[in-house]
């Protein structure tokens, strides 16, 4: 019995060394960079034992993100579903998320880039986020349009401009950093505002009130 138990003990680690090191592989490199064997070697673990708890290399990267991703996402649940008052909870999980953003800018960076170059594991991902916190958005942007807080406009449009405003430039800003683009000085000003969560949050308190009913945007 004592055996079993240490066996099983030694299999949960070994697999969580893998995820980590995936995870950690991928935070620097991009999915693409991720190999089995890049992977093995550095979670000090033997090829035959990723095949044995993932199989393939599709089934790793898709367990490493929703991994990554699930519980952010199940936070913002957490918050729409706790906050009464619909522009609130619209508010609060927007922040919630930019941060998150800001936080994994150079991983979601690599992934965009990853996917516009045909990695499999990255475009699965990205099209597997459509009914997940883009729709949670959507419905607190429809329940705040029904409450009277925000004009009754296309809910996507709404949203493709709040986060235009508050998320896109952090991985803009990213991209031009790596590939050297902007002159360093611009950069580290336009930083500040792109990735301070209080330069953040004063920006969505600006879209939001132009985003309010007429008459009501102060």
């Amino acid at each position: 019995m004592a055996a079993q138990v240490s066996k099983g003990r030694a299999e949960v680690d070994s697999r969580e060394r893998l995820l980590r090191a995936g995870l950690s592989i991928a935070r620097r490199s991009g999915i693409k960079a991720m190999t089995v064997r890049a992977v093995a070697t550095r979670a000090r673990a033997n090829l035959g034992s990723f095949v044995y708890h993932f199989g393939t290399r599709d089934t790793f990267v898709d367990v490493l993100m929703e991994r990554w991703y699930a519980p952010m996402f199940e936070q913002l649940r957490f918050t729409a579903d706790e906050t009464d008052d619909a522009l609130t909870a619209l508010r609060r999980v927007i922040l919630q998320l930019v941060r998150w953003i800001v936080e994994n800018r150079a991983f979601l960076a690599h992934l965009v880039i990853d996917a516009g170059a045909g990695e499999a594991g990255a475009q699965r991902f990205l099209r597997s986020l459509d009914q997940r916190h883009p729709a949670l958005l959507l419905r607190l942007i429809g329940q705040a349009q029904r409450a009277r807080q925000l004009r009754r406009d296309d809910p996507l449009h709404q949203l493709l401009f709040l986060m235009s405003t508050l998320a896109a430039p952090a991985l803009l800003l990213h991209l031009l950093g790596q590939s050297r683009a902007a002159p360093p000085e611009l950069a580290r000003a336009l930083s500040s505002f792109a990735g301070d969560l209080a330069q953040v949050e004063i920006r969505l308190g600006w879209a939001l009130r132009g985003l309010a009913p007429d008459g009501q945007g102060g």
